[in-house]
C-alpha cells in the first residue's frame, strides 16, 4: 500500500502538501507519514503489546488499524482487533499532520490535540475512547503522552488540563461519548 514513490505533477510546491504526490489519499498519505515520520518511530517504539487503534477516514471508505509491529508504526486496511481508541479523520487534520515530517512528538502530540479540539469538519479529529486508564498505562499510551514534554503539557494546561485528575476527568469524557 504505500511506496517510496514522490513523483509529483507540475503544480508549484505550495499547492501540494509538502513532500506528498498530488492526489494521494490520506489513508496513503498517513501511512507513509507514520513510516517516515522520526517522532511517529519513537512513538511506535514506546508503545507495548496490544496497543491499538481503530482509524477511519471521512472521505476514505473502510476501516484501518494502527498498532506498533516491532517497534515501528504499522497501519494496514482491516477492522482492529482489541482498540484503545477509534480515530474519525478528516483529510484537513490528515493533510496538516502530514505536513510536520520533521516534528518531535510533543509538536505532533500538539497538532493531533488541536485537531481534536477543531469546530472546522474538514480538520477535525474525532476520538472514542475503548480503554481505561489502567488498560492505557499498560499498553504506554500515558508514556507516550509524557514523552511529549514540556512544550504538551503547556498546551494542555492552556486547555485545563492540568494534573493527573484533569487528564483523567478527560478520559473520562471521551469514553462516556460512545
Amino acid at each position: 500500500m504505500v511506496t517510496d514513490d514522490n513523483t509529483t505533477t507540475g503544480a508549484p510546491q505550495s499547492l501540494r502538501t509538502a513532500g506528498q504526490p498530488d492526489g494521494e489519499p490520506v489513508d496513503v498519505m498517513l501511512a507513509r507519514f507514520l513510516l517516515g515520520s522520526t517522532a511517529a518511530q519513537t512513538a511506535a517504539s514506546l508503545l507495548r503489546d496490544g496497543a491499538e487503534v481503530a482509524v477511519t477516514f471521512t472521505d476514505v471508505a473502510g476501516e484501518w488499524r494502527f498498532y506498533s509491529d516491532a517497534a515501528k508504526p504499522a497501519m494496514e486496511p482491516g477492522k482492529a482487533q482489541d482498540p484503545d481508541f477509534e480515530l474519525r479523520l478528516a483529510p484537513g487534520a490528515v493533510r496538516s499532520i502530514c505536513s510536520m515530517p520533521d516534528a518531535n512528538i510533543g509538536e505532533l502530540g500538539i497538532a493531533f490535540f488541536e485537531h481534536v479540539v477543531s469546530r472546522e469538519p474538514d480538520y477535525r479529529i474525532r476520538v472514542q475512547l475503548h480503554s481505561g486508564l489502567i488498560k492505557l498505562t499498560r499498553r504506554g499510551w500515558l508514556g507516550l503522552l509524557a514523552r511529549g514534554g514540556p512544550n504538551l503539557a503547556g498546551w494542555m494546561a492552556k486547555k485545563g488540563f492540568r494534573g493527573s485528575s484533569a487528564v483523567v476527568a478527560a478520559l473520562a469524557r471521551l469514553k462516556s461519548s460512545r
